[in-house]
């Protein structure tokens, strides 16, 4: 095995655990209750982490939060890679002072403002991911729905419109069945939407109560998220050029390191000769089609729209004079391109150092892996 390769699977082992983000069997609650009835819980629960976290400064109320609700049904520990894992201290504190927040930890569907029902621990990672070190949510939310959604009609045919036809009903189902239900594509969706709200410092539950509030009073709450998401996953995009936005959903899909690594990793695709994935033909059309209905699910939903760019957030208390006028950015430095040395060409490519450091995070999800294969023999 190359080394390229190798770094490739060691990787994938992370791609595998945000893939478990978006479906996973696990012992749920059968009721639906309110989204106001659950965030009454979580405020709970969030008051507990700002106590422990006044104690604890190196602790973040956030991480506490997302991690005791989704660790019990994420039990990997991968999930560390993304906030840190479950603070178990933090977990019996909260438990021996409220013992109703443990029902938090089982929840499946609650019911939204806006009448559905989505599948809130799943929307929560899916929020939690974005918040945590900034990974891409793509392998998280969406993506891992189009690759389970796609794998159940591997091998079918190496038609995608075929492919298509077949996953059609399977895809955003009202009823709750199928690979790719409704309950996960509003998950997804949302999910994205509100970890960026969470970075823009909000608690969790002002974050969904605010999200869904304006949710229920738009007049097409469909639009809305829809919106939302194509600005934040895709830049922007014309819905309405049907083939062009199908083309960059699926590039924005394929290109995504995290879904490449967790298809290399469960043999849905290769590599080339120029050291490339390649999916396999039994997938190619599958996965095309999955993409292809996602795109066509946004179109839909915007009825053809042009979606801007998201509009740059400036950070608190900068960019902005005494009076109150804008200022421009300092202009950066530019390097000489006969500059040596590593400082001097990450300053020039800084993908350079994220790499560098996904390829210390993968290094850390092999060794992960191994020790909790090892402890569970």
């Amino acid at each position: 095995m190359s080394r390229s390769v190798f770094s490739r699977f060691a990787a994938a082992l992370l791609a595998l655990f945000f893939v478990l983000l978006a479906a996973g069997p696990f012992a749920a609650r059968a009721d639906a209750p309110t989204l106001e009835d659950t965030l009454d819980d979580v405020r709970r629960l969030e008051a507990l982490a700002e106590d422990w976290a006044g104690e604890h400064p190196s602790s973040d109320p956030v991480e506490l939060v997302v991690n005791y609700l989704c660790g019990a049904r994420y039990d990997d520990p991968l999930w560390s890679l993304v906030l840190g894992g479950e603070n178990q201290e933090f977990n019996d504190w909260a438990e021996q002072s409220d013992g109703s927040l443990a029902s938090l930890r089982s929840l499946k569907n609650v019911t939204l403002p806006t009448g559905e029902t989505v599948d809130f621990l799943h929307l929560v990672a899916a929020a939690g991911a974005g918040y945590g070190y900034g990974i891409p949510q793509i392998i998280c939310t969406w993506g891992g729905d189009c690759v389970q959604l796609a794998a159940s009609v591997r091998g079918m045919s190496q038609d995608a419109a075929a492919c298509y036809e077949a996953l059609s009903a399977s895809f955003a189902a009202a009823d709750g069945t199928g690979y790719f239900p409704l309950s996960d594509w509003l998950a997804d969706l949302d999910g994205v939407a509100l970890g960026q709200r969470l970075l823009a410092g909000e608690a969790l539950s002002d974050a969904m109560e605010g999200y869904y509030a304006a949710l229920a009073e738009a007049a097409a709450p469909a639009a809305v998220r829809s919106e939302g998401f194509v600005a934040l996953q895709f830049g922007g995009a014309d819905t309405g050029d049907t083939e062009t936005f199908r083309a960059l959903v699926w590039d924005t899909f394929f290109t995504d390191a995290g879904v490449q690594l967790y298809l290399l990793a469960n043999e849905y695709a290769g590599v080339n000769d120029e050291n490339q994935t390649a999916i396999n033909a039994d997938m190619q059309a599958p996965l095309e089609a999955a993409c292809m209905l996602v795109a066509d699910r946004l179109t839909a939903d915007l009825d053809g729209a042009v979606v801007d760019p998201p509009a740059a957030t400036p950070a608190p208390d900068s960019g902005s004079s005494a009076a109150g006028q804008e200022t421009a950015p300092p202009e950066a430095t530019p390097v000489p391109e006969e500059a040596e040395g590593l400082w001097a060409a990450v300053q020039r490519q800084p993908g350079i150092l994220l790499a560098a450091m996904g390829v210390l995070a993968a290094a850390l999800a092999a060794v992960l892996v191994l020790l909790w294969r090892i402890s569970r023999r």
